[in-house]
């Protein structure tokens, strides 16, 4: 995990406002895309992955086919009422 020094760039911070809200606060984005913690990430999410698809899979929407599955069945079940 040692980090390749010819590619490795320091992570910058920068803000989006919020124009919706009042006062326009301000939403932080952190790009780290070639930071030095990168790998750790990875390898990181490489071992709690399966623990989370594993435990939280019921209440997760993928995307959006497996959000209209979740809908189906959820209305096939009887829960969905006007």
């Amino acid at each position: 995990m040692m980090p390749n020094r010819e590619k490795t760039e320091l992570a910058y911070m920068y803000f989006i406002p919020k124009s919706h809200k009042k006062a326009t606060p301000l939403r932080p984005i952190l790009n780290t895309i070639h930071a030095a913690t990168k790998q750790i990430s990875q390898f990181s999410d490489k071992l709690i992955r399966p623990l989370f698809d594993r435990f939280a899979r019921q209440t997760t929407i993928v995307d959006g086919a497996d959000l209209l599955d979740q809908l189906q069945n959820y209305i096939h079940r009887g829960y969905f009422n006007s």
